[in-house]
């Protein structure tokens, strides 16, 4: 490799220059003559665009202080190529030298980037803490030191101190670097916790009030992430507290798009369901919630909301005829086949489709919003990931369902990740007890016991062994099923080992068990919407009054039409501010970049045969 015959030289050089010092019968002609004429040392703050070597070579041809600067130089040449080590061995030979504060600044530096090289961040940022003496007017110094504090800070997890680094960057920053500076600012404030952005904005408040505005203005983009018209009002009285703000010179894309977007004002909408035939319980559920968050409007404010039954009449047709109703707004259709029909129809009114298709088509005016299994189990993946689990497991049965679950699972796990996740089928209930022995590799340990025992004799006394790599398991069942698992795997680990958790969808939670039912289920986490495990307790009691016999896909359902209903004047905001939410009764709403209506769920845990509510995190880590 050729660096390393370019330090074996540089090593070389250095002692060769003792030997050729300690050398007194050299004479003075002999010494003008075999000696090479110095070369002017650059400033040492020059780009670097040359490989190390080429600073190497420029050292033997130096005289002593020219030689400084281009060892200093090298070490940043050989950190740019990632040797982290060489470029410290030099600077401990340049620290011999009697040197200046600014030299002294530029060596300190160097040998941060050299720790953060090495994921040495403690050593990197300790470097940094200078006295009071050590100082610089150079700019381009400045910047380096603000910006590797800044980067050292967020490798260590510390975004607020981040960013209070980054604000103090812009001071030595020309116009056209803010931007980019500003852009990266942003993303660290953003991601810090609501509890901490509020202290810190009244802490900075007078001592940088430019800082206490990059807090304040993401406490405000978090605080009303799920209510866009009071976000677009605070943000205007944010506007007037901080006229003179850098924010507002590059103000964030998604905060102007928030501010400027026009929301939907229908005055008539058109909802497409079936309500009569084999599909009318599904179709008159979803009708009772948006009839539900309809009532909730001021008698004066309401529009006109017209019910079109598909099952009469083909769902195009009535598409058609809605628009030459008056409709400016459309919900629906519920159907896959009827959305296939609608979809192409499409033009300038907006619709909220109740499903989606495979394929979707994207775009400006249709949002997609559907109740999939599928999006539990892509739900599941980011829990788990976010939770730490680092080598999950997937049981599920084998079937359609099943491997259709498991395959999403999968795919967002190496999404994720980059990594796999083995996937364990079982045939029926009668064969969980020995999917999950498989899983856990008994039978292999069990068969090395039994080739002991027949080696040296009955005698032998030995545990049954599970496999430790595994430290979480999804478990796509029914709660019939899941009562059935969880004690095989509970008896089935290892008991030295820590206790693998298992994680499953709505599907595996029952409303109705009993409490010994749910004993049997302690330890299960699994996800469902907020309308079943933290719901709107006054909504959720009025509509049990009217239909106390509501089984939980009519409960689904409508709290998918109530959402249905309430997403339509936020769903532009949603669309041109991606991180913004809503907080619904089937999730936390967001929208993506094809329209589509996702869901943050909500997280549960059986404990002593009780079901107790998670902390809800955000899925997305990206700010609002």
């Amino acid at each position: 490799m050729e660096f390393k015959h370019s330090y074996s030289r540089l090593i070389m050089f250095f002692s060769l220059s003792l030997l050729l010092s300690a050398c007194s019968s050299i004479t003075t002609s002999e010494k003008a003559t075999s000696t090479p004429q110095p070369i002017v040392a650059p400033d040492v703050l020059t780009k670097i665009d040359q490989p190390a070597q080429f600073y190497i070579d420029k050292i033997a041809l130096a005289n002593k202080p020219q030689a400084i600067a281009w060892q200093l130089l090298s070490a940043r040449a050989l950190i740019a190529e990632g040797h982290s080590q060489p470029a410290l061995d030099m600077l401990l030979s340049v620290e011999r030298n009697s040197l200046s504060t600014q030299q002294l600044f530029e060596i300190a530096l160097i040998k941060s980037e050299a720790y953060l090289l090495e994921k040495r961040y403690q050593d990197a940022a300790t470097t940094l803490n200078f006295s009071s003496t050590l100082s610089t007017t150079e700019q381009p110094h400045w910047q380096r030191f603000y910006l590797l504090n800044a980067t050292i800070s967020e490798l260590q997890n510390n975004n607020a101190k981040a960013v209070e680094y980054r604000v103090a960057l812009n001071d030595f920053l020309d116009a056209e670097l803010h931007s980019t500076n500003n852009s990266r600012l942003w993303e660290l404030v953003s991601v810090i916790p609501l509890a901490e952005l509020q202290p810190l904005t009244l802490r900075f408040n007078t001592e940088n009030p430019t800082l206490s505005g990059w807090y304040h203005l993401a406490a405000i983009a978090q605080q009303y992430r799920t209510e866009p018209q009071s976000l677009i009002n605070e943000l205007q009285a944010w506007k007037t507290t901080y006229p003179q703000h850098p924010a507002l010179s590059g103000f964030p894309i998604e905060l102007v798009k928030a501010m400027a977007t026009i929301p939907y004002a229908p005055s008539q909408i058109a909802v497409l369901a079936p309500l009569t035939g084999k599909r009318a319980v599904a179709g008159k559920a979803i009708r009772d919630g948006m009839l539900s968050a309809y009532y909730q409007v001021n008698a004066a404010d309401r529009i006109d909301l017209r019910f079109y039954d598909t099952a009469t009449v083909s769902a195009d047709k009535l598409y058609l005829q809605a628009l030459d109703d008056g409709a400016d707004f459309v919900v629906g259709p519920l159907l896959k086949s009827n959305l296939a029909k609608v979809l192409p129809l499409v033009k300038d009114v907006p619709i909220i489709s109740l499903n989606k298709l495979p394929e979707t088509q994207a775009a400006e005016n249709i949002y997609y919003f559907s109740l999939s299994s599928n999006d539990e189990a892509i739900a599941a993946a980011k829990k788990m990931h976010h939770d730490g689990i680092k080598q999950p497991l997937v049981l599920a049965p084998n079937n359609r369902t099943g491997n259709r679950l498991s395959e999403e699972f999968n795919k967002q796990w190496q999404s994720l990740t980059g990594g796999s996740s083995e996937t364990y089928k079982y045939k029926s209930r009668s064969d969980m007890q020995n999917t999950v022995t498989s899983l856990f590799a008994v039978t292999s340990s069990n068969q090395r016991i039994r080739l002991m025992q027949n080696l040296v004799g009955a005698d032998v006394k030995a545990k049954t062994r599970s496999r430790r790599d595994i430290d979480a398991i999804y478990i796509i069942a029914t709660p019939s099923e899941a009562m059935l698992a969880i004690p095989y795997i509970s008896t089935t680990q290892n008991p030295y080992a820590p206790q693998v958790a298992v994680y499953a969808s709505s599907r595996t939670h029952g409303n109705n068990l009993s409490r010994s039912q749910n004993r049997d289920l302690n330890g299960l986490i699994f996800s469902d919407m907020p309308w079943l495990l933290n719901p709107d307790r006054e909504l959720k009691q009025q509509t049990l009054a009217l239909w106390p016999n509501m089984s939980k896909i009519q409960q689904n359902l409508f709290a998918m039409g109530y959402d249905a209903f309430k997403l339509i004047p936020t769903l532009q905001q949603l669309r041109n501010f991606p991180n913004l939410r809503l907080a619904g009764q089937t999730g936390i709403l967001y929208i993506n970049d094809n329209g589509i209506i996702e869901r943050e769920f909500s997280w549960a845990k059986y404990r002593s045969g009780k079901i107790k509510l998670e902390e809800s995190y955000p899925e997305s880590k990206t700010a609002p």
